[in-house]
């Protein structure tokens, strides 16, 4: 059962539409990068993704593959203003936006190259 106005942990599915570009990222970018989120929400989905990936949830998989590709250069089906509108980042652009999500989550990996 949700809890209105409470996140929910990264390994219950939120995903409406799977079939749709880049659907998680936005969605996992609006509830964990959100400029009201916690800290503690980020710690939260750092260790959902840095879990084996057999013991991974589909949505943190998909969430990583999704984050490693925009930041490769791949980001056709990616909605103008998507991430903008789920997050009010404040970083400038979606490219500085995801390299800094990608920092938090995974500070000790170099970026995806970029193709």
């Amino acid at each position: 059962m949700s809890v209105p106005g409470r996140i929910r942990d990264p390994e219950v599915s939120r995903v409406k539409n799977r079939d749709e570009p880049f659907a998680t990222l936005i969605s996992y970018a609006g509830k964990f990068f959100h400029p009201e989120r916690t800290p503690r929400l980020v710690e939260t989905l750092r260790t959902a993704v840095h879990r084996p990936i057999e013991d991974q949830n589909i949505d943190a998989r998909t969430f990583v593959q999704e984050l490693r590709r925009a930041l490769s250069g791949d980001t056709e089906g990616l909605p103008e203003d998507a991430l903008f509108d789920v997050t009010h980042y404040g970083d400038g652009s979606d490219e500085a936006f995801l390299k800094r999500v990608w920092e938090e989550i995974f500070p000790e990996e170099p970026l995806p190259a970029r193709s």
